[in-house]
C-alpha cells in the first residue's frame, strides 16, 4: 500500500483520539460497570437513572428480593427527597433492608423524624446504657429503625405526615406505647448492635488487600474499586499494578453478569461488554494512566490512536475495493486500447 494512502487515515485517527481524550469523561472501570448495568435492569424506570451511582448499585443489589425492590420502589415515589438520603445511610444494613422490606414506605416518617429531631428518653437511655456524647442524627435514625424492626406497625403507626410535609409523632400513642417499649425494648442490645456495626462499616478503610475480597454485590464492587484506587494511588507502580489487575478480574467477573451469561470467562466477558460500550476502553485507558503515574491523556491518545488507526486503513482499502466494483467503466476508452 502507498505510504502517502496511509497519511489521511493516521491523521483523522490522531485527530479523533485527541478528541476524545480531551472531552470524553473517564470514570472508574467500576462505576461504568455499574452504569451499565443499571440502563439496562432500571431502564423502564427513568427516574431510578437521576439517582447517585451509589444508589443505582444498591437498588441493583435490591433487585433479588423482589418484595424489598417493590416497597424501595414506593418509598422512593412517595418519599422521593427523604428515601434516597436513607438508603445511602443504611441501605446496605440488614436491618434496614428487613424493616424497609417490612414497612415499605411506612418506614421513612419515624426515622426522618429521629434524624431531624433529638427524642430526651432515648438521649437519657444512650447515656444510661454507657454512652457519653449526644448521639448524632445518624445514630438517633438507627434508633427508629431498630424500634421499626422490634415493634412493627405499633412504632411507625405512631408518624403522621401534615400537608405541609411535616412529620408529626402523635403523643397519645407515644405516651401509651411509645415510652414503655423504650424502656422493654432491649436498648442496650440496640447500642452494642450500632455499634458494632459502626466498626464494621468503618473496616471498609481496610481493603488494601482487594483483591481478596469477594465481591457479593454491585455496592461491595464499586466500593473496592473506590478504596483499591485509594490505596493504590501513593504505592509501588508494581503494586499499583497488581491492585489494577485484580481490580479487572474481578469487573470481568462482573461484565460476565451484565451480558446475562455468569459462565463466560472474566476477561472475554469484559471485552464483549468494552465492544458494545467504547466508553470502557477510554476508563481502561485512564486506569493504566494511574498505574504508570501519568496524566490520562498520555496514554489514552496513543491508546485510542493504535484502535482507531487500523479500523480507519482497513475502511479506507474497503471502500476502494467497493469504488472499483461499482464504479462505472470508460467503454470507449477500453475500445481505444
Amino acid at each position: 500500500m502507498n505510504k502517502l494512502k496511509l497519511v489521511w487515515p493516521a491523521a483523522l485517527a490522531l485527530l479523533i483520539a485527541a478528541l476524545i481524550a480531551v472531552f470524553a469523561k473517564s470514570m472508574m472501570v467500576e462505576e461504568r460497570l455499574v452504569s451499565i448495568a443499571a440502563h439496562d435492569q432500571l431502564g423502564h424506570h427513568p427516574e431510578l437513572l437521576e439517582q447517585p451511582l451509589p444508589i443505582q448499585a444498591l437498588l441493583l443489589d435490591y433487585q433479588t428480593d423482589s418484595l424489598l425492590w417493590l416497597k424501595t420502589l414506593s418509598a422512593l415515589h412517595v418519599y422521593p427527597e427523604h428515601t434516597p438520603m436513607l438508603l445511602e445511610f443504611f441501605g446496605e444494613e440488614p436491618e434496614f433492608r428487613r424493616a424497609l422490606r417490612a414497612q415499605g414506605e411506612n418506614l421513612i416518617p419515624p426515622v426522618i423524624h429521629f434524624y431531624r429531631n433529638p427524642v430526651t428518653t432515648i438521649e437519657v437511655l444512650n447515656r444510661i446504657t454507657g454512652g457519653e456524647a449526644s448521639l448524632s442524627p445518624e445514630q438517633r435514625a438507627w434508633y427508629a429503625v431498630n424500634f421499626a424492626n422490634k415493634e412493627g406497625d405499633d412504632f411507625t403507626g405512631q408518624f403522621r405526615v401534615a400537608p405541609d410535609g411535616s412529620i408529626e409523632w402523635i403523643w397519645t400513642d407515644r405516651i401509651t406505647e411509645g415510652i414503655t417499649q423504650f424502656f422493654t425494648s432491649g436498648i442496650r442490645t440496640l447500642e452494642t448492635r450500632y455499634r458494632t456495626d459502626q466498626e464494621i462499616r468503618a473496616s471498609d478503610l481496610g481493603w488494601a488487600a482487594v483483591d481478596a475480597v469477594i465481591i457479593g454485590s454491585a455496592v461491595k464492587f464499586l466500593k473496592a474499586g473506590r478504596v483499591a484506587a485509594n490505596t493504590a494511588r501513593t504505592a509501588s507502580v508494581s503494586t499499583r499494578t497488581a491492585s489494577y489487575s485484580a481490580r479487572l478480574a474481578r469487573a470481568g467477573q462482573i461484565a460476565s453478569v451484565v451480558v446475562s451469561n455468569a459462565k463466560w470467562p472474566a476477561l472475554i466477558a469484559l471485552a464483549y461488554v468494552t465492544v458494545n460500550h467504547p466508553a470502557i476502553l477510554n476508563d481502561l485507558f485512564a486506569g493504566a494512566a494511574a498505574v504508570l503515574g501519568v496524566p490520562a491523556w498520555a496514554v489514552q491518545l496513543p491508546g485510542w490512536f493504535l484502535v482507531l488507526f487500523p479500523l480507519l486503513v482497513g475502511v479506507s482499502w474497503l471502500a476502494r475495493m467497493v469504488h472499483r466494483m461499482f464504479a462505472p467503466r470508460d467503454i470507449r476508452g477500453v475500445r481505444q486500447k
